[in-house]
């Protein structure tokens, strides 16, 4: 019984920590508030996009889109890299974009690894107009569940965008502590204690990203 209660002991700092990794101070949140209000809830069953061609995003549909070696590459303002091209059903004046980086084995070592995007928003004539990158992205580690990074970003005056990346990335990881150092007593008078969890997670030019747009009324809403 001991060694259970110390399990779910240790379990709860770690969701407690991995809750305190990324608080939004600028919004009034913490990181759980700002989860549960952006992707708890009742949404609907995430889709998968098509494996090729273009991706047809429906707001309030989450989509699941795979960045893999079938993906065309192209050379964009921050470098060349493998993309997918989404298209809205039409040309929204203000769209807010929550993101999901679901975490993939790392192809090249042990772990896992993940693919960090940037939405190159593109003009009437499908030029790129911008370049918006996902900052920050809030680890999120649930037991039993693949390891995600969220994000939320807004866009303005948009019809369509790239899902990319940078070359500037590779060779450097996504880090974050998901969990520090615990000390507590325990029933009995003893303490136990541990260290601190670090989060390592190479950005790789693959990887899969769910997408969910909503219409907003004003610029900068929705995140």
């Amino acid at each position: 019984m001991r060694s259970a209660r110390l399990a779910v002991a240790v379990f709860s700092a770690v969701m407690a920590g991995a809750a305190m990794a990324g608080p939004l101070e600028t919004v009034g949140e913490t990181f759980a508030a700002w989860k549960t209000r952006l992707f708890g809830g009742h949404h609907p069953a995430v889709a998968d996009a098509p494996a090729t061609g273009p991706v047809h995003l429906v707001p309030g549909q989450p989509l699941r889109l795979r960045i893999d070696a079938q993906a065309p590459q192209g050379e964009f303002p921050r470098g060349a890299s493998r993309y997918r091209l989404v298209k809205l059903p039409e040309h929204l004046e203000h769209v807010a974009l929550r993101v999901q980086v679901v975490t993939t084995a790392n192809p090249e070592g042990r772990g896992n690894a993940a693919f960090k995007p940037v939405f190159y928003v593109l003009d009437a004539a499908g030029a790129v107009r911008k370049a918006v990158e996902v900052e920050p992205l809030h680890i999120d580690i649930r037991p039993f569940r693949r390891t995600r990074l969220l994000g939320c970003v807004t866009l303005d005056d948009v019809g369509g965008f790239m899902v990319a990346t940078t070359p500037d990335v590779f060779g450097k990881s996504y880090e974050s502590i998901a969990r520090k150092a615990v000390r507590a007593p325990t029933r009995g008078g003893f303490y136990y204690a541990t260290g601190p969890i670090k989060a390592h997670l190479p950005w790789i030019d693959t990887g899969q990203v769910i997408l969910e747009a909503s219409i907003e009324k004003n610029a900068g809403e929705g995140c």
